[in-house]
């Protein structure tokens, strides 16, 4: 049996190590879409909705392998909860100017994504998600995909980067071989993440639900708002809010259903599935509710939005406290 500071020194190692592996692969597959040419929505959600996924995507596995699929189920909606409040909201504090949306996005995407973010809370309600209810989150996931790629609109604006010279392909070359090293790095930080995990939260006697959502879930975030901040700082800021309503829907629909696949997730904490439930449909209604009066968010809003995510860690941690004592 390890000692609690040998443990939280792991668990800092491999959060770091899993962060750090995701933003070479982002930076490679961002290299990519500007070598193809594509639009900043197409990069944000098809490219890098799935890079800055990745991280989820290996703790999910581990987690299953390792017969503890609740804690990558937590992972995921403490992730899609990040990627609604901070990840989107901190961007938008920080751009020099407003992050502005096209109108058929906001009005048509969101409330799909907003959907599909909610079917794993449906399917989880009788306690387990099953391997049929895998199957039918990825046919909804390639199903969203497919009306995604039908829209002509969502690729309108070509990602121009500020500097682009031949030089380009032969850094794409040398990407690939850190994208190599990357996902190497990937596998051994999940799967060494979600040992000290499972070894945390029996020693702190926190369910693996919870200490997904809350702990966990920071890790695997982190890429996605290192993107959302370079993103806004270089005047590329719809980018910033693409790849964060696509990071739900990878994890909600893909990332779910094929941990659900290889082991069915059994919720054994339904206090707290309901907790993080109205948390998430509290900040996606403040989200449409900003987006639909303009195509905008403004710092105010984004303080908001901030200040939901906190509320909610607040009352985690104090509900936490009050069952110890």
């Amino acid at each position: 049996m390890y000692s609690p500071l040998i443990l939280i020194l792991i668990f800092v190692i491999a959060f770091f190590t899993l962060a750090r592996s995701s933003a070479v692969l982002i930076r490679g597959l961002t290299l990519f879409g500007r070598v193809l040419r594509l639009s900043e929505f197409a990069i944000s959600f098809l490219l890098m909705s799935f890079a800055t996924s990745v991280s989820e995507l290996f703790v999910g596995i581990s987690s299953a392998a390792g017969g503890i699929s609740e804690l990558s189920l937590g992972n995921i909606f403490g992730a899609n909860l990040l990627n609604i409040t901070i990840v989107i909201a901190i961007p938008i504090l920080i751009a020099r100017e407003k992050i502005e949306i096209e109108s058929k996005i906001r009005r048509r995407n969101f409330w799909f994504i907003f959907f599909l973010s909610l079917f794993p809370f449906l399917l989880g309600l009788d306690g387990v998600i099953s391997r049929g209810d895998g199957v039918i989150l990825l046919i909804l996931f390639v199903f969203y995909i497919m009306l995604i790629a039908g829209e002509n609109e969502y690729f309108s604006k070509v990602y121009k980067p500020a500097q682009f010279h031949e030089g380009i392909f032969k850094r794409g070359y040398q990407a690939l071989i850190f994208l190599g090293y990357g996902f190497l790095f990937l596998i051994i930080s999940s799967a060494v993440l979600v040992w000290a995990s499972k070894e945390l939260s029996l020693l702190w006697a926190i369910g693996t639900l919870s200490f997904g959502v809350l702990f966990v879930s920071l890790g695997t975030t982190l890429p996605e708002l290192i993107f959302g901040v370079r993103a806004a700082l270089s005047e590329h800021g719809a980018m910033t809010i693409g790849n964060a309503i696509g990071s739900i829907a990878f994890n909600s629909a893909f990332i779910v259903g094929i941990v659900s696949i290889i082991q069915p997730i059994t919720i054994r904490s339904p206090l707290e599935f309901f907790f993080v439930l109205g948390a998430f449909i509290a900040a996606f209604l403040f989200f449409n509710y900003f987006i639909y009066q303009r195509n905008t968010i403004t710092k105010k809003e984004a303080l908001i939005m901030i200040s939901i995510y906190l509320i909610f860690v607040s009352f985690e941690f104090l509900c936490k406290s009050c069952l110890v004592f």
